[in-house]
């Protein structure tokens, strides 16, 4: 099977998570996309960072949210594997990350950590559009809003969306069900799920009417063989994506 690898924040095996020089370690991997997570600055910069709190990776008691990109721009990251190795980290843009993708033939895989309006969605769309990179670009999120609006007021390939789910505290111990999969298959956005959560009847009900399924975070081989081997899923988001090859 031809199992699509995406490097979970960047190779963050092996360099800070969602950093520039973890996107670009990825580049030299062979996996299909690099995966990063965004959030909007209160004076509209999109910047790279799993969590809102500034707390784990750059230790201060910041949040991007209620900050302004001039405020956090110069905070050195301070958390994360091998930071003591790693080149000096500062947060990362959006199109900082765009541009080393960008200069690969990896997809991007942005997740979008918030429930945004269509008007800062178009914002991100130019963004991507700006690096050429729109045909390469999937949207993944766990706010079901967020999806939708992308996929009807901006007209967005619903084949390269993806719902997160286990992400939130609502649904981190929830298995994928049948009234989520009844909704995906409604308005043809596909599955990112946390990989044991997922059964294989789910993927095949996906599969079944022509919708990807993604999982998150598989680090073991047996894990690894499990959502490949038996569930058949397509893609595998992994934090050091040159494992198990």
């Amino acid at each position: 099977m031809d199992i699509r690898r995406i490097a979970h924040r960047g190779l963050s095996t092996w360099a800070p998570e969602n950093t520039e020089v973890a996107f670009r370690l990825a580049t030299e991997c062979d996996c299909f996309g690099i995966e990063c997570d965004i959030w909007r600055t209160i004076d509209g910069v999109y910047v790279v960072s799993h969590d809102d709190s500034m707390k784990k990776m750059f230790g201060v008691k910041k949040h991007i949210t209620e900050s302004s990109y001039e405020d956090i721009k110069d905070i050195p990251v301070i958390g994360g594997n091998l930071v003591e190795e790693s080149p000096t980290q500062h947060i990362c843009t959006l199109q900082r990350y765009l541009h080393v993708v960008a200069d690969s033939d990896k997809y991007a895989f942005i997740e979008i950590k918030q429930d945004l309006e269509v008007e800062f969605l178009d914002e991100i769309i130019s963004v991507v559009n700006s690096y050429d990179m729109y045909e390469r670009t999937f949207f993944i999120s766990a706010e079901a809003k967020t999806l939708l609006r992308l996929r009807y007021d901006l007209s967005f390939p619903k084949e390269r969306l993806q719902y997160v789910h286990g992400a939130k505290a609502r649904d981190s111990h929830v298995p994928v069900n049948d009234a989520l999969v009844t909704r995906l298959v409604a308005h043809g956005i596909g599955l990112d799920s946390r990989h044991n959560l997922l059964d294989e009847k789910f993927v095949d009900d996906l599969h079944d009417v022509g919708q990807s399924v993604n999982v998150w975070t598989v680090d073991t081989e047996k894990d690894f063989k499990k959502v490949v081997e038996k569930y058949g899923v397509d893609m595998v988001t992994m934090n050091d994506v040159r494992a198990m090859i």
